[in-house]
Protein backbone atom coordinates (compact mmCIF):
# COMPACT_ATOMS: atom_id res chain seq x y z
CA UNK A 1 0.00 0.00 0.00
CA UNK A 2 1.47 3.48 -1.08
CA UNK A 3 1.24 5.77 2.29
CA UNK A 4 2.59 8.67 0.21
CA UNK A 5 0.68 11.98 0.27
CA UNK A 6 -0.49 14.16 -2.50
CA UNK A 7 2.24 17.13 -2.77
CA UNK A 8 2.43 20.03 -5.03
CA UNK A 9 4.65 19.34 -8.36
CA UNK A 10 5.77 21.90 -10.62
CA UNK A 11 5.47 21.78 -13.95
CA UNK A 12 8.90 20.54 -14.57
CA UNK A 13 8.99 17.81 -11.61
CA UNK A 14 5.76 16.53 -13.50
CA UNK A 15 7.88 16.49 -16.99
CA UNK A 16 10.48 14.74 -15.27
CA UNK A 17 8.04 12.00 -14.07
CA UNK A 18 6.66 11.51 -17.49
CA UNK A 19 10.03 11.27 -19.01
CA UNK A 20 11.55 8.74 -16.72
CA UNK A 21 8.20 6.91 -17.09
CA UNK A 22 9.41 7.14 -21.07
CA UNK A 23 12.88 6.05 -20.51
CA UNK A 24 12.59 3.70 -17.79
CA UNK A 25 9.80 2.31 -18.56
CA UNK A 26 8.89 2.07 -14.52
CA UNK A 27 5.52 0.81 -12.89
CA UNK A 28 3.15 3.88 -11.50
CA UNK A 29 3.70 2.30 -8.14
CA UNK A 30 7.69 2.55 -8.52
CA UNK A 31 7.64 5.83 -9.66
CA UNK A 32 4.76 6.94 -6.67
CA UNK A 33 8.03 5.48 -4.34
CA UNK A 34 10.31 7.13 -6.74
CA UNK A 35 9.11 10.57 -6.43
CA UNK A 36 7.43 10.18 -3.01
CA UNK A 37 4.15 10.80 -4.15
CA UNK A 38 0.90 8.93 -4.58
CA UNK A 39 -0.15 6.62 -7.33
CA UNK A 40 -3.07 8.49 -7.98
CA UNK A 41 -1.23 11.37 -8.34
CA UNK A 42 1.42 9.60 -10.84
CA UNK A 43 -1.54 7.92 -12.65
CA UNK A 44 -3.12 12.05 -12.96
CA UNK A 45 0.27 13.03 -14.46
CA UNK A 46 0.70 9.92 -16.98
CA UNK A 47 -2.80 10.36 -18.32
CA UNK A 48 -2.35 13.96 -19.03
CA UNK A 49 1.07 13.80 -20.46
CA UNK A 50 0.29 15.39 -24.13
CA UNK A 51 -1.04 18.39 -22.80
CA UNK A 52 1.42 19.14 -20.26
CA UNK A 53 4.38 18.20 -23.20
CA UNK A 54 2.57 20.71 -25.56
CA UNK A 55 2.02 23.33 -22.38
CA UNK A 56 5.30 23.47 -22.23
CA UNK A 57 6.72 23.93 -25.06
CA UNK A 58 4.45 26.82 -25.79
CA UNK A 59 5.30 28.23 -22.63
CA UNK A 60 7.99 27.00 -20.48
CA UNK A 61 11.30 28.46 -21.45
CA UNK A 62 12.54 31.34 -20.07
CA UNK A 63 11.55 33.48 -23.33
CA UNK A 64 8.59 32.87 -23.34
CA UNK A 65 7.83 33.19 -19.72
CA UNK A 66 9.94 36.58 -19.42
CA UNK A 67 7.40 37.49 -22.71
CA UNK A 68 4.64 36.15 -20.60
CA UNK A 69 5.64 38.37 -17.78
CA UNK A 70 5.90 41.25 -19.72
CA UNK A 71 2.63 41.15 -22.23
CA UNK A 72 0.25 38.93 -20.25
CA UNK A 73 0.04 40.45 -17.00
CA UNK A 74 -1.36 37.12 -15.40
CA UNK A 75 -3.78 36.31 -18.17
CA UNK A 76 -2.97 32.70 -18.56
CA UNK A 77 -2.90 32.43 -14.34
CA UNK A 78 -6.34 34.00 -14.63
CA UNK A 79 -7.91 31.15 -17.45
CA UNK A 80 -6.03 28.18 -15.68
CA UNK A 81 -7.59 29.19 -12.18
CA UNK A 82 -10.74 30.00 -13.58
CA UNK A 83 -11.13 26.57 -15.13
CA UNK A 84 -9.95 24.82 -12.29
CA UNK A 85 -12.85 26.67 -10.14
CA UNK A 86 -15.59 26.04 -12.47
CA UNK A 87 -14.34 22.24 -12.76
CA UNK A 88 -14.10 22.83 -8.76
CA UNK A 89 -17.82 23.61 -8.47
CA UNK A 90 -18.30 21.19 -11.10
CA UNK A 91 -17.28 18.77 -8.32
CA UNK A 92 -19.49 20.65 -5.56
CA UNK A 93 -15.99 21.55 -3.82
CA UNK A 94 -16.14 24.45 -1.53
CA UNK A 95 -13.93 27.47 -3.33
CA UNK A 96 -13.29 30.49 -0.76
CA UNK A 97 -11.51 33.42 -2.35
CA UNK A 98 -7.94 32.62 0.02
CA UNK A 99 -8.53 29.04 -1.38
CA UNK A 100 -8.72 30.38 -5.12
CA UNK A 101 -5.97 33.29 -4.48
CA UNK A 102 -4.01 29.91 -3.22
CA UNK A 103 -4.74 28.11 -6.69
CA UNK A 104 -3.56 31.26 -8.60
CA UNK A 105 -0.34 31.80 -6.84
CA UNK A 106 -0.20 27.99 -7.42
CA UNK A 107 -0.35 28.31 -11.61
CA UNK A 108 1.58 31.19 -11.29
CA UNK A 109 4.61 29.21 -9.62
CA UNK A 110 4.25 26.55 -12.25
CA UNK A 111 4.30 28.78 -15.30
CA UNK A 112 7.03 30.60 -13.71
CA UNK A 113 5.32 33.56 -13.05
CA UNK A 114 7.58 35.33 -10.82
CA UNK A 115 6.40 38.62 -8.21
CA UNK A 116 3.30 37.33 -8.26
CA UNK A 117 0.29 38.90 -6.43
CA UNK A 118 -3.11 37.29 -6.24
CA UNK A 119 -6.01 39.63 -5.77
CA UNK A 120 -8.95 39.16 -4.23
CA UNK A 121 -10.75 37.94 -7.54
CA UNK A 122 -11.36 38.59 -11.24
CA UNK A 123 -12.56 42.14 -12.55
CA UNK A 124 -14.49 42.75 -15.67
CA UNK A 125 -12.28 45.12 -17.60
CA UNK A 126 -14.56 48.42 -17.93
CA UNK A 127 -12.84 49.96 -20.89
CA UNK A 128 -13.96 46.40 -22.32
CA UNK A 129 -17.42 46.86 -21.27
CA UNK A 130 -17.99 50.34 -22.54
CA UNK A 131 -16.47 49.87 -26.27
CA UNK A 132 -19.10 46.93 -26.25
CA UNK A 133 -21.79 48.95 -25.22
CA UNK A 134 -20.75 51.38 -27.99
CA UNK A 135 -21.07 48.84 -30.51
CA UNK A 136 -24.34 47.39 -29.18
CA UNK A 137 -26.30 50.58 -30.08
CA UNK A 138 -25.41 49.96 -33.64
CA UNK A 139 -25.92 46.27 -33.64
CA UNK A 140 -29.87 46.29 -32.21
CA UNK A 141 -30.34 49.56 -34.04
CA UNK A 142 -32.30 47.76 -36.58
CA UNK A 143 -33.93 45.22 -35.23
CA UNK A 144 -37.55 45.38 -33.39
CA UNK A 145 -37.04 43.67 -29.47
CA UNK A 146 -39.11 40.81 -30.08
CA UNK A 147 -36.14 39.57 -32.87
CA UNK A 148 -33.40 40.52 -29.96
CA UNK A 149 -32.54 37.56 -28.34
CA UNK A 150 -30.24 36.15 -26.10
CA UNK A 151 -29.21 32.58 -25.09
CA UNK A 152 -27.26 30.61 -22.24
CA UNK A 153 -26.74 27.26 -20.73
CA UNK A 154 -26.99 27.00 -17.28
CA UNK A 155 -26.22 23.31 -14.82
CA UNK A 156 -29.05 22.31 -12.81
CA UNK A 157 -29.01 19.84 -9.91
CA UNK A 158 -32.36 18.95 -10.56
CA UNK A 159 -33.03 17.27 -6.93
CA UNK A 160 -31.35 19.04 -4.64
CA UNK A 161 -32.75 19.95 -1.64
CA UNK A 162 -31.90 22.76 1.67
CA UNK A 163 -30.78 20.11 3.95
CA UNK A 164 -28.39 19.01 1.07
CA UNK A 165 -26.73 22.12 0.49
CA UNK A 166 -24.26 21.77 2.80
CA UNK A 167 -23.70 18.59 1.69
CA UNK A 168 -23.32 19.24 -2.05
CA UNK A 169 -21.31 21.97 -1.66
CA UNK A 170 -18.63 20.07 0.77
CA UNK A 171 -18.81 16.68 -0.67
CA UNK A 172 -17.32 15.47 -4.17
CA UNK A 173 -20.18 14.13 -6.76
CA UNK A 174 -18.57 11.14 -8.24
CA UNK A 175 -18.09 9.72 -11.50
CA UNK A 176 -21.92 8.69 -12.84
CA UNK A 177 -23.77 9.45 -9.91
CA UNK A 178 -23.07 14.03 -10.61
CA UNK A 179 -24.58 13.49 -14.02
CA UNK A 180 -27.41 11.35 -12.70
CA UNK A 181 -28.49 14.60 -10.93
CA UNK A 182 -27.76 17.13 -13.07
CA UNK A 183 -29.12 18.80 -16.19
CA UNK A 184 -27.95 21.24 -18.37
CA UNK A 185 -30.90 23.42 -19.65
CA UNK A 186 -30.24 25.73 -22.68
CA UNK A 187 -32.48 29.14 -22.07
CA UNK A 188 -33.33 31.47 -25.08
CA UNK A 189 -35.67 34.42 -24.74
CA UNK A 190 -36.02 37.72 -26.71
CA UNK A 191 -35.78 41.17 -25.10
CA UNK A 192 -40.27 41.46 -24.93
CA UNK A 193 -39.60 38.17 -22.62
CA UNK A 194 -41.09 35.38 -24.95
CA UNK A 195 -38.92 32.31 -24.20
CA UNK A 196 -37.91 29.56 -26.93
CA UNK A 197 -38.58 25.79 -26.33
CA UNK A 198 -35.93 25.06 -23.84
CA UNK A 199 -33.43 22.83 -24.66
CA UNK A 200 -32.25 19.45 -21.82
CA UNK A 201 -29.37 17.72 -22.00
CA UNK A 202 -30.10 14.68 -19.69
CA UNK A 203 -27.43 11.56 -18.81
CA UNK A 204 -29.78 8.95 -20.99
CA UNK A 205 -31.71 9.41 -24.37
CA UNK A 206 -34.56 7.11 -23.35
CA UNK A 207 -34.61 7.40 -19.23
CA UNK A 208 -36.81 4.30 -17.53
CA UNK A 209 -39.41 7.34 -16.45
CA UNK A 210 -39.96 8.20 -20.51
CA UNK A 211 -41.49 4.49 -20.86
CA UNK A 212 -44.79 5.10 -23.10
CA UNK A 213 -43.91 8.86 -23.74
CA UNK A 214 -44.08 10.18 -26.70
CA UNK A 215 -40.54 12.78 -25.72
CA UNK A 216 -41.50 15.15 -28.43
CA UNK A 217 -45.13 16.10 -27.05
CA UNK A 218 -43.71 17.18 -24.15
CA UNK A 219 -42.66 21.08 -25.12
CA UNK A 220 -39.20 20.74 -24.75
CA UNK A 221 -36.07 19.29 -26.95
CA UNK A 222 -34.40 16.52 -25.25
CA UNK A 223 -30.74 15.14 -25.71
CA UNK A 224 -28.11 13.44 -23.86
CA UNK A 225 -24.90 12.33 -23.82
CA UNK A 226 -22.33 10.68 -20.81
CA UNK A 227 -21.32 13.81 -19.31
CA UNK A 228 -24.77 16.21 -19.41
CA UNK A 229 -22.55 18.98 -21.58
CA UNK A 230 -23.27 20.87 -24.51
CA UNK A 231 -21.51 20.28 -27.12
CA UNK A 232 -20.44 21.69 -30.77
CA UNK A 233 -23.02 19.32 -32.36
CA UNK A 234 -25.77 19.81 -30.12
CA UNK A 235 -25.72 23.69 -30.38
CA UNK A 236 -25.03 23.30 -33.76
CA UNK A 237 -28.33 21.16 -34.51
CA UNK A 238 -30.10 23.88 -32.05
CA UNK A 239 -29.38 26.87 -34.10
CA UNK A 240 -30.33 25.59 -36.92
CA UNK A 241 -33.40 24.22 -36.35
CA UNK A 242 -33.86 27.78 -34.43
CA UNK A 243 -33.10 29.32 -37.89
CA UNK A 244 -35.68 27.12 -39.67
CA UNK A 245 -38.32 28.29 -37.33
CA UNK A 246 -37.46 31.89 -38.20
CA UNK A 247 -37.21 31.54 -42.04
CA UNK A 248 -40.89 30.03 -41.25
CA UNK A 249 -42.11 32.72 -39.33
CA UNK A 250 -40.15 35.09 -41.93
CA UNK A 251 -38.12 36.76 -39.13
CA UNK A 252 -34.63 37.92 -39.35
CA UNK A 253 -33.23 37.85 -35.53
CA UNK A 254 -30.04 38.47 -33.80
CA UNK A 255 -28.61 36.21 -31.28
CA UNK A 256 -26.62 37.07 -28.39
CA UNK A 257 -24.26 34.20 -27.14
CA UNK A 258 -20.96 33.92 -25.23
CA UNK A 259 -18.02 32.71 -26.92
CA UNK A 260 -17.79 29.09 -25.04
CA UNK A 261 -16.00 26.34 -27.20
CA UNK A 262 -19.20 24.60 -27.42
CA UNK A 263 -20.74 27.68 -29.51
CA UNK A 264 -19.93 27.54 -33.12
CA UNK A 265 -18.63 30.86 -35.09
CA UNK A 266 -18.95 29.90 -38.21
CA UNK A 267 -22.13 28.99 -39.49
CA UNK A 268 -23.85 30.60 -42.02
CA UNK A 269 -28.02 31.28 -41.35
CA UNK A 270 -30.13 32.73 -43.16
CA UNK A 271 -32.53 34.73 -40.37
CA UNK A 272 -29.97 34.26 -37.78
CA UNK A 273 -27.15 37.03 -36.82
CA UNK A 274 -24.72 35.46 -34.56
CA UNK A 275 -23.00 37.77 -32.01
CA UNK A 276 -20.34 36.80 -29.54
CA UNK A 277 -20.02 38.71 -26.16
CA UNK A 278 -16.75 40.38 -25.31
CA UNK A 279 -14.80 37.66 -23.34
CA UNK A 280 -14.72 37.58 -19.54
CA UNK A 281 -17.98 40.07 -19.66
CA UNK A 282 -21.09 37.69 -19.50
CA UNK A 283 -21.51 38.69 -15.68
CA UNK A 284 -22.42 42.27 -16.95
CA UNK A 285 -23.11 42.14 -20.26
CA UNK A 286 -25.14 38.94 -20.99
CA UNK A 287 -28.76 39.54 -19.84
CA UNK A 288 -29.39 35.91 -18.94
CA UNK A 289 -27.08 36.73 -16.07
CA UNK A 290 -28.45 39.41 -14.68
CA UNK A 291 -31.19 38.10 -12.99
CA UNK A 292 -33.34 35.54 -15.28
CA UNK A 293 -31.34 32.39 -14.34
CA UNK A 294 -31.63 32.71 -11.14
CA UNK A 295 -35.09 33.72 -11.47
CA UNK A 296 -35.89 30.34 -13.40
CA UNK A 297 -33.92 28.49 -10.87
CA UNK A 298 -36.14 29.97 -7.89
CA UNK A 299 -39.50 29.04 -9.82
CA UNK A 300 -38.00 25.37 -10.38
CA UNK A 301 -36.80 25.05 -6.86
CA UNK A 302 -40.48 26.07 -5.29
CA UNK A 303 -41.86 23.65 -7.12
CA UNK A 304 -39.79 20.82 -5.94
CA UNK A 305 -40.07 21.82 -2.76
CA UNK A 306 -43.88 21.75 -2.76
CA UNK A 307 -43.90 18.41 -4.39
CA UNK A 308 -42.13 17.17 -1.79
CA UNK A 309 -43.78 18.77 1.05
CA UNK A 310 -47.11 17.67 -0.29
CA UNK A 311 -45.79 14.04 -0.01
CA UNK A 312 -44.98 14.69 3.43
CA UNK A 313 -48.51 15.75 4.47
CA UNK A 314 -49.98 13.24 2.80
CA UNK A 315 -47.18 10.48 4.01
CA UNK A 316 -47.24 9.32 0.44
CA UNK A 317 -43.67 7.23 0.07
CA UNK A 318 -40.75 10.41 -1.02
CA UNK A 319 -39.61 8.25 -4.24
CA UNK A 320 -36.79 10.10 -6.13
CA UNK A 321 -37.35 12.44 -8.64
CA UNK A 322 -37.30 11.28 -12.20
CA UNK A 323 -36.65 13.76 -15.12
CA UNK A 324 -40.24 13.27 -16.42
CA UNK A 325 -41.47 15.14 -12.97
CA UNK A 326 -38.25 18.20 -13.94
CA UNK A 327 -39.47 18.53 -17.28
CA UNK A 328 -42.90 19.85 -16.64
CA UNK A 329 -41.10 21.93 -13.88
CA UNK A 330 -38.62 23.93 -16.10
CA UNK A 331 -41.54 24.14 -18.07
CA UNK A 332 -43.90 26.23 -15.30
CA UNK A 333 -41.28 27.68 -13.75
CA UNK A 334 -39.83 29.41 -17.44
CA UNK A 335 -43.89 30.56 -17.57
CA UNK A 336 -44.15 32.23 -14.67
CA UNK A 337 -41.09 34.41 -15.05
CA UNK A 338 -42.45 38.15 -15.45
CA UNK A 339 -41.34 39.41 -19.24
CA UNK A 340 -41.14 42.81 -16.80
CA UNK A 341 -38.24 40.90 -15.37
CA UNK A 342 -36.70 39.86 -18.82
CA UNK A 343 -36.73 43.25 -20.15
CA UNK A 344 -35.22 44.89 -16.92
CA UNK A 345 -32.11 42.04 -17.14
CA UNK A 346 -31.88 43.13 -21.09
CA UNK A 347 -32.12 46.91 -19.25
CA UNK A 348 -29.32 46.06 -17.08
CA UNK A 349 -27.04 44.72 -20.00
CA UNK A 350 -27.48 47.96 -21.52
CA UNK A 351 -30.24 46.80 -24.48
CA UNK A 352 -32.19 50.07 -23.98
CA UNK A 353 -32.08 52.72 -21.47
CA UNK A 354 -31.26 52.00 -18.28
CA UNK A 355 -33.73 54.05 -16.32
CA UNK A 356 -34.41 52.14 -12.87
CA UNK A 357 -33.64 48.82 -14.16
CA UNK A 358 -31.23 48.11 -11.41
CA UNK A 359 -33.56 48.96 -8.70
CA UNK A 360 -36.02 46.92 -9.98
CA UNK A 361 -34.09 44.00 -10.86
CA UNK A 362 -33.74 43.77 -6.87
CA UNK A 363 -36.65 44.02 -6.09
CA UNK A 364 -37.31 41.42 -8.24
CA UNK A 365 -35.40 38.91 -6.62
CA UNK A 366 -36.81 40.06 -2.92
CA UNK A 367 -39.93 39.29 -3.53
CA UNK A 368 -39.36 36.10 -5.59
CA UNK A 369 -37.03 34.64 -2.74
CA UNK A 370 -39.73 35.96 -0.38
CA UNK A 371 -41.78 33.27 -1.87
CA UNK A 372 -39.59 30.12 -0.12
CA UNK A 373 -40.09 31.99 3.19
CA UNK A 374 -42.60 28.76 4.22
CA UNK A 375 -40.96 26.83 2.92
CA UNK A 376 -36.96 27.42 3.88
CA UNK A 377 -36.65 29.72 7.35
CA UNK A 378 -33.51 31.15 6.98
CA UNK A 379 -32.73 33.57 4.29
CA UNK A 380 -28.62 32.71 4.11
CA UNK A 381 -30.35 29.37 3.26
CA UNK A 382 -32.33 30.49 0.69
CA UNK A 383 -29.58 31.91 -1.26
CA UNK A 384 -27.61 28.47 -1.06
CA UNK A 385 -30.13 26.83 -1.78
CA UNK A 386 -30.71 28.91 -5.12
CA UNK A 387 -27.35 29.49 -6.40
CA UNK A 388 -25.66 26.15 -5.51
CA UNK A 389 -25.48 25.28 -9.28
CA UNK A 390 -24.13 28.64 -10.57
CA UNK A 391 -20.89 27.11 -11.08
CA UNK A 392 -21.02 23.67 -12.49
CA UNK A 393 -19.69 23.58 -16.28
CA UNK A 394 -21.71 22.88 -18.79
CA UNK A 395 -19.41 22.35 -21.30
CA UNK A 396 -16.01 20.67 -21.75
CA UNK A 397 -13.57 22.76 -20.68
CA UNK A 398 -10.54 20.65 -20.52
CA UNK A 399 -7.62 21.97 -18.30
CA UNK A 400 -4.24 22.19 -19.57
CA UNK A 401 -2.49 22.39 -16.19
CA UNK A 402 -3.14 18.49 -14.80
CA UNK A 403 -3.86 17.49 -11.42
CA UNK A 404 -5.68 20.96 -10.76
CA UNK A 405 -7.96 19.44 -8.08
CA UNK A 406 -5.92 18.04 -5.40
CA UNK A 407 -8.62 16.16 -3.73
CA UNK A 408 -8.38 12.44 -4.17
CA UNK A 409 -11.04 11.94 -6.85
CA UNK A 410 -8.63 9.37 -8.87
CA UNK A 411 -8.94 6.41 -6.59
CA UNK A 412 -12.92 5.98 -7.67
CA UNK A 413 -12.39 3.69 -10.31
CA UNK A 414 -15.05 3.16 -14.01
CA UNK A 415 -16.03 0.36 -12.06
CA UNK A 416 -17.40 1.82 -9.34
CA UNK A 417 -18.73 4.93 -11.55
CA UNK A 418 -20.76 2.14 -13.67
CA UNK A 419 -21.95 0.43 -10.77
CA UNK A 420 -23.47 4.07 -9.18
CA UNK A 421 -25.31 4.72 -13.01
CA UNK A 422 -26.70 0.90 -12.79
CA UNK A 423 -27.89 1.45 -8.87
CA UNK A 424 -29.39 5.10 -10.23
CA UNK A 425 -30.89 3.10 -12.78
CA UNK A 426 -32.32 0.32 -10.64
CA UNK A 427 -34.04 3.28 -8.35
CA UNK A 428 -35.75 4.77 -11.21
CA UNK A 429 -37.14 1.02 -12.50
CA UNK A 430 -39.17 2.12 -8.70
CA UNK A 431 -40.43 4.91 -10.05
CA UNK A 432 -42.63 3.08 -12.88
CA UNK A 433 -45.81 2.23 -11.55
CA UNK A 434 -48.59 1.42 -14.31
CA UNK A 435 -52.14 2.26 -12.75
CA UNK A 436 -55.32 0.76 -13.49
CA UNK A 437 -58.04 2.15 -15.68
CA UNK A 438 -60.46 2.17 -12.41
CA UNK A 439 -57.54 3.80 -10.08
CA UNK A 440 -57.17 6.73 -12.78
CA UNK A 441 -60.95 7.37 -12.79
CA UNK A 442 -61.31 7.37 -9.09
CA UNK A 443 -58.76 9.57 -8.80
CA UNK A 444 -60.16 12.11 -11.81
CA UNK A 445 -63.73 11.90 -9.72
CA UNK A 446 -61.91 13.09 -6.77
CA UNK A 447 -60.08 15.93 -8.42
CA UNK A 448 -63.60 17.29 -9.37
CA UNK A 449 -65.20 17.30 -6.52
CA UNK A 450 -62.38 18.16 -4.90
CA UNK A 451 -62.31 21.40 -6.81
CA UNK A 452 -65.59 21.66 -7.19
CA UNK A 453 -66.08 22.13 -3.18
CA UNK A 454 -63.47 23.98 -3.28
CA UNK A 455 -65.19 26.28 -5.81
CA UNK A 456 -61.96 26.21 -8.02
CA UNK A 457 -63.83 26.90 -11.59
CA UNK A 458 -60.38 26.81 -13.55
CA UNK A 459 -59.28 24.16 -12.05
CA UNK A 460 -62.60 22.47 -12.32
CA UNK A 461 -62.48 22.73 -16.14
CA UNK A 462 -58.79 21.78 -16.54
CA UNK A 463 -59.98 18.67 -14.92
CA UNK A 464 -63.29 18.31 -17.14
CA UNK A 465 -60.86 18.86 -19.87
CA UNK A 466 -58.83 15.68 -18.72
CA UNK A 467 -61.82 13.01 -17.71
CA UNK A 468 -62.80 13.91 -21.80
CA UNK A 469 -59.37 13.39 -23.05
CA UNK A 470 -58.99 10.18 -20.91
CA UNK A 471 -62.57 8.77 -22.37
CA UNK A 472 -61.49 9.14 -25.68
CA UNK A 473 -58.22 7.17 -25.34
CA UNK A 474 -59.64 4.17 -23.30
CA UNK A 475 -59.97 1.24 -25.79
CA UNK A 476 -62.73 -0.50 -24.51
CA UNK A 477 -63.24 -3.22 -24.76
CA UNK A 478 -67.02 -3.56 -25.73
CA UNK A 479 -66.50 -1.89 -29.08
CA UNK A 480 -70.53 -1.20 -29.66
CA UNK A 481 -73.11 0.65 -27.91
CA UNK A 482 -75.38 -1.79 -28.64
CA UNK A 483 -73.32 -3.60 -26.26
CA UNK A 484 -74.03 -2.04 -23.61
CA UNK A 485 -77.77 -1.84 -24.13
CA UNK A 486 -78.23 -6.01 -24.00
CA UNK A 487 -75.79 -6.34 -21.38
CA UNK A 488 -78.56 -3.45 -19.42
CA UNK A 489 -81.35 -5.42 -20.29
CA UNK A 490 -80.23 -8.65 -19.49
CA UNK A 491 -79.90 -6.95 -16.11
CA UNK A 492 -83.18 -5.58 -15.43
CA UNK A 493 -84.44 -9.50 -16.65
CA UNK A 494 -82.70 -10.93 -13.72
CA UNK A 495 -83.55 -8.97 -11.29
CA UNK A 496 -87.33 -9.05 -12.53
Amino acid sequence: MNNNKRKRLNLEEKLNIIKTKETENLSVRVLAERFCISKSQVNNILQDACNLKKYYAENGNEDMRRKFSKTSDGALVDKVTFEWFCRARSYNLPVSGPLLQEKAREVANEVGLENFKASNGNSVDTSVVEKWLEKLKTLISDYEPKNIFNCDETGLFFRALPDKTLCLKNEICRGGKIAKDRLTVLLCVNMIGEFETPLIIGKSLKPRCFKSVNVSTLGVNWKANRKVWMNRDLMTDWLMCFNRKMEMENRKIILFLDNASSHPDTLNLKNIKLIFLPPNTTSICQPLDQGIIKNFKVHYRQRLLRHILSRVDQNVENKSINVLDVIFWIKSALKNIKPETVKNCFKKSGFFSFDTAEYVMENDNVANLDLFSELVPSTIEIEDYVSIDNNILTEDNTLIISDIINCNLDNFSEKETEQLEEQQEEDEDDLIYNPTFEEVWKTINNLKTYFKNKEDEIALSMVANLQIHFEEQKKFTQKKITDFFNTYIHTLNIHT
